[in-house]
């Protein structure tokens, strides 16, 4: 056999090496790209996990501040609407109301409120008379306020908020809310509150915000109200509408609520931003989380993986270069370029966040820089620790028996504690995948502090098991979650609720209809729904709510209800006393007019006849005179329950103040009313026994007009002629009943 041709071997090798360095330089470029792929897509999503998070902190702020500013305004509204109501009932007795009376009112409704700055009232020309802190010298005027001109053009009364705007009493940037005062059907006045914009930022400074967040109240036209911005050495001028571009377009796209990642325009910072606009109130609170603080820690982790990356691309090239050389060492260069390249492989595969690898024996071999910093430690410290060494929930023998059981190929997702060198205990997220290398097991692990967002999970689930504000979900018209706050104000045990259906709310099956029909209505067609509801307690009681709902999917809506009760007993008492004389509780001269003319129509449309019948008694002054006031009031009780006893349900009683009383006798025919005048005439003859002892008597001089369904005579014409033929039947002798 011949021998080989050594050129032909040389050639052969010079063949095979020219086809190494192809495939070696084809190699390399593969793993760089494979190694850029995956840092991208690792960062990337990383980089979305962090983005998510500052959105989520940024959105849980905004929920809690649109609650605080929402329970803000609505407890000012309520006094300021009861208030109203008060003023508006003494301006309307005769005569008005001293200023004293008017500023005692004011001056108690002020106690009523925390951190407003002024209460106070103005006459119909504009000059502000009543009030809290008024100024020395000439009253202020606000005749020329935009509030004001619009206060007095409302078609109805309503709560109309202005501002910011200075204050001309304080000379302080202020919020006001306004509303009209109306007395007998006229414009008399406005009544405000006003709120300092310094109120807004001491209720933000209550929030736990990291250096550079912001807080902010704007108005829906973007005027800035407040805003705190711990360390920004610029805060804002209040009144100023700079927003982003990019903020303005996402308010018109979506003006009740969002978020969106901008430059502030206010202090130049980056921030991820989320808003919330204020239900029946021309106000949006914004929550912004810093960026620049939020991701440093991701922006560390891109720097050490992308060294990684680089790294293990650093030593694919080198062992090219070594196989090159000596293509006798080429197996063992290309075996650790697959033994490495398995490993960066596997640590690309995890979040990169805390990145570690443990052995079969759950010792630590290699890990991040970050993993270091999460633990309060440093890597000379952690290398060759067994992880039972800070891990909180299971001991080493514990963890030993869980490697003991796993194979290559294995994934977990886990939550864990860890425990830092400085003693503290953080919550972390754990993902773990296992590979083999060379016959042995290792556990590539990436962990993620999760403290805060558990935090954060724990604030929102204490908030949702408010024992304020009562909160449920409902599929179908189905409670399918609620909190203990519904179970309270309804009533019922804990757990009663879960499952059972809609309707134990409710008064009735057509209150039931008739909510449901309004609720999905306005969801479908506005995204929300608010009102106040009489609902049912499980003891029967009638329970009044501030209820509102919003839709979760297409079969969910998530309901909410504050127990407003005591807040609407208070407001009909305040009615009640609006329109009934304190004293002796009938009709007061308000109501009697609104009663007079109900009657008056009743008349003209059943051909009927009403008798307004004026009375005054004879011989009240010689008793309260001789007995004292305490008598004259008991007198003037006991003429009052006589009057309504003997008198039919459609008729009237009301006194007019001091001894006058009038009765409204309806749908008579001819002289019916004559019999009826002559009863209550000998029942208030009758002898009244005081309290102190003593027997009393007075009589009664009543004067009569009679309203024909004909006549075109109206209430207080009709009142004014009764009380003429009293005052003509006094004349005559008194005790008499005279008809004009």
């Amino acid at each position: 056999m011949p021998l080989t041709d050594p050129q032909l071997l040389v050639d052969g090798a010079a063949k095979r090496r020219r086809r190494m360095t192809v495939w070696l330089v084809g190699a390399n470029l593969t793993v760089a790209l494979v190694l850029a792929a995956l840092v991208w897509h690792v960062l990337d999503a990383s980089h979305r996990t962090y983005a998510t998070q500052a959105r989520d902190v940024a959105e849980g702020l905004a929920a809690v501040a649109q609650l605080n500013v929402e329970a803000e305004i609505g407890r000012v509204d309520a006094v300021l609407r009861a208030t109203g109501a008060e003023l508006e009932r003494l301006m309307a007795a005769p005569g008005g109301a001293p200023d004293a009376v008017l500023n005692e009112v004011l001056h108690a409704r002020f106690g009523l409120l925390h951190g407003i700055e002024a209460f106070r009232a103005a006459d119909a020309s504009g000059e502000v008379r009543w009030g809290t802190r008024l100024p020395a010298g000439a009253p202020a005027r606000v005749h020329d306020r935009d509030y004001f001109l619009q206060a007095r053009a409302l078609a109805e009364p309503a709560t109309l908020v202005t501002g910011p705007l200075v204050s001309r009493v304080s000379g302080n940037w202020v919020v006001a809310f306004v509303r009209p005062l109306v007395v007998r059907g006229r414009f008399a006045g406005v009544l405000y509150v006003s709120v300092g914009v310094d109120h807004f930022r001491h209720l933000f400074e209550r929030y736990e915000l990291a250096p550079l967040d912001a807080m902010t109240l704007r108005r829906d036209d973007l005027r800035l109200v407040a805003r705190i911005a711990p360390g920004s050495p610029v805060q804002g001028e209040v009144g100023d509408t700079k927003v982003s571009a990019r903020m303005r377009e996402m308010l018109a796209a979506n003006p009740r609520q969002g978020s969106v990642v901008t430059t502030v325009s206010i202090d130049g910072r980056d921030r991820t931003s989320a808003y919330r606009a204020l239900d029946h109130w021309p106000f949006v609170v914004y929550a912004g989380v810093n960026n620049e603080r939020f991701f440093k820690p991701w922006r560390e982790q891109a720097w050490t993986v992308a060294s990684l990356a680089a790294l293990a691309w650093l030593l694919v090239a080198l062992a090219t270069w070594h196989v090159r050389r000596a293509n006798r060492r080429e197996e063992q260069a290309m075996t650790a370029l697959a033994e490495q390249g398995k490993r960066i492989q596997a640590l690309m595969r995890v979040s990169a966040d805390g990145i570690h690898i443990i052995d079969g024996r759950g010792r630590l071999v290699e890990m991040s820089d970050s993993f270091a910093e999460m633990l309060k430690s440093t890597r000379a410290s952690l290398m060759g620790r067994h992880v039972g060494s800070w891990d909180v929930n299971q001991d080493e023998t514990a963890i030993n028996a869980w490697l003991a059981k796993i194979k290559a190929g294995d994934r977990q997702r886990v939550d864990v504690q860890h425990r830092r060198d400085d003693g503290q205990v953080i919550d972390v997220e754990l993902q773990l995948s296992v590979t083999e290398i060379r016959g042995e097991l290792y556990v590539f692990s990436s962990g993620r502090d999760v403290t805060q967002a558990r935090r954060l999970q724990r604030e929102q689930a204490a908030m949702l098991d408010s024992d304020l504000v009562a909160m449920a979900k409902i599929e179908h018209r189905t409670i399918t979650w609620r909190n203990r706050a519904l179970e309270r104000i309804l009533g019922y045990g804990p757990g009663e609720l879960q499952g059972a259906p809609a309707r134990v709310f409710y008064w009735d099956d057509a209150q039931y209809e008739e909510v449901g029909r309004q609720v999905y209505s306005a969801l479908a067609e506005h995204g929300h729904y608010r009102s106040q509801i009489r609902m049912r307690s499980k003891g029967g009681e009638a329970v009044w709510v501030d209820f509102g709902a919003a839709p979760l999917s297409v079969t969910e809506i998530f309901a909410m209800a504050v127990d407003i009760t005591p807040m609407k007993a208070a407001h009909e008492h305040l009615a009640h006393a609006a329109f009934h004389d304190a004293l002796t509780q009938l009709p007061n001269r308000v109501l009697l007019h609104d009663r007079i003319e109900q009657a008056l129509g009743v008349a003209r449309r059943e051909r009927k006849r009403v008798a307004i019948c004026y009375l005054d008694l004879d011989g009240f002054k010689a008793v309260n005179d001789e007995h004292g006031h305490d008598a004259g009031d008991q007198l003037l009780e006991t003429v009052a329950r006589r009057l309504l006893a003997h008198i039919r349900p459609l008729d009237t009683a009301a006194r007019l103040g001091g001894d006058e009383f009038v009765l409204v006798l309806t749908c008579v025919d001819g002289d019916d009313w004559r019999p009826v005048l002559a009863r209550v005439v000998d029942a208030i003859g009758e002898p009244v026994a005081l309290s102190s002892g003593a027997i009393v008597a007075v009589g009664a001089t009543v004067g009569v007009a009679v309203f024909s369904p004909d006549d075109t005579t109206g209430a207080q014409e009709l009142i004014e002629r009764a009380d003429h033929e009293m005052l003509r039947g006094k004349r005559d002798g008194k005790g008499r009943v005279v008809a004009g």
